[in-house]
């Protein structure tokens, strides 16, 4: 591997993540409009629900030019309902909360050592870029974690256009930072969107270790099991940065 100087990095499950789970919060905002629901059975009708809206609209969407926000109302009320509950005009108001909602700190947790880690990448003459598949609200959610201060540029895929794997998303941050594919490396959780996608577009690629997700194909030594052995395997290939006096 040549020197490095671009890294980039997932969002979801790799950074940061949502704190509890999906129906913990589901259940939570539900409440206030006199809605009780099981947390239980809620994430198992988001988990359900989530894949079959992305199967059908892509991208959260944008591959039909359908608004985010009706995209996530549709998949809310969805998991309402495959959980029992189809008093949808009430509904239609927990899913305009819950599209707010998860763009605050209040639905999110930090990954253990992604703080350290961003700050520790600071000290190295790269650029910093986020690649997710994530709609707008992306730039505020990291805002409010308090993680947008590391980056020097953001790319959500609605607002792109293509998600992750494909290979015009990973172009567009060459693009933005001017460097080769040979000079990037990727980090992110999923084995097809992050690690293979990047591989694709000819970036180096590294796959944060997913209890129950079969990488057995991968290499060991690309597989890492926080974003901090995920910088100790990319740091001889980093130039620090040089200290004014």
């Amino acid at each position: 591997m040549m020197l490095l100087r671009l890294v980039t990095i997932d969002v979801t499950n790799t950074m940061i993540r949502v704190s509890g789970s999906p129906g913990k919060h589901y259940a939570l905002i539900a409440s206030h409009y006199g809605i009780k629901a099981d947390e239980e059975t809620l994430t198992w009708a988001f988990v359900k629900n989530y894949k079959e809206y992305c199967s059908r609209y892509p991208n959260f969407g944008a591959s039909c030019q359908m608004p985010a926000f009706k995209w996530w109302s549709s998949l809310v009320v969805s998991c309402f309902n495959t959980a029992g509950i189809y008093d949808n005009k009430c509904l239609d108001k927990v899913a305009k909360d819950l599209y707010y909602y998860f763009s605050t700190a209040d639905a999110w947790e930090l990954v253990p050592g992604t703080l350290d880690a961003l700050e520790d990448l600071q000290n190295f003459d790269i650029q910093l870029g986020v690649i997710s598949n994530y709609d707008h609200r992306l730039y505020k959610v990291l805002n409010e974690v308090d993680l947008r201060r590391f980056f020097d540029f953001v790319l959500p895929s609605y607002v792109i256009g293509v998600e992750k794997p494909d290979p015009c998303i990973f172009l567009k941050a060459l693009k933005h930072a001017n460097v080769l594919a040979s000079e990037a490396v990727h980090f992110g959780d999923n084995v097809v969107k992050d690690f293979i996608g990047a591989r694709n577009a000819g970036f180096h690629a590294y796959l944060m270790e997913t209890k129950g997700v079969n990488h057995n194909f991968i290499d060991n030594k690309y597989v890492v099991k926080s974003a901090g052995e995920f910088l100790q395997a990319i740091t001889p290939y980093l130039r620090p940065k040089l200290k004014i006096l």
